[in-house]
């Protein structure tokens, strides 16, 4: 339930949120990978690590990184605005940098709707009761402070 009473519209509403059951990392990446084609677990894990060394260089080369079938990514800013040009001052203006992703997106011909790759046929399901925990447990919370009773 939203709390915050700086948004009426919202307040006292409920809204959906993911909760994620655990976290796949790469070195279990490159095995699914392995067992899915003729790769090698270590040629897998070299070629990813190269990817990330190259992906970095690129974006931070002021270019948008676009892997076939997955999407792309590109760096954007979080800023305030400045009165005029001369007022405008990177340092004081720009509040953080962060990587944006645009995963590739299909027409579905039968219906002339934009499909999402990577959400469509994601299966939404109530989680049960939801009850906040002020503190994650020492490993961790994978449900993000919600717990079932």
């Amino acid at each position: 339930m939203n709390k915050n009473k700086k948004n009426l519209k919202t307040y006292n509403k409920f809204y959906a949120r993911v909760v994620h059951t655990s976290t796949v990392e790469t070195d279990e990446l490159a095995g699914i990978i392995e067992r899915n084609c003729s790769v090698k677990k270590s040629d897998v894990l070299a070629v990813l690590t190269e990817m990330s060394e190259v992906m970095n260089d690129q974006l931070q080369d002021s270019k948008c990184v676009k892997l076939s079938g997955i999407g792309t990514f590109k760096l954007a800013v979080s800023c305030i605005g400045a009165d005029s040009i001369p007022e405008f001052n990177p340092t004081k203006n720009i509040k953080k940098i962060r990587v944006s992703f645009t995963p590739i997106t299909k027409v579905d011909r039968a219906t002339n709707k934009r499909i999402k790759n990577f959400t469509a046929g994601a299966k939404m399901k109530e989680y049960g009761q939801y009850t906040k925990i002020k503190t994650a447990p020492s490993g961790g919370d994978p449900n993000g402070g919600v717990v079932k009773p």
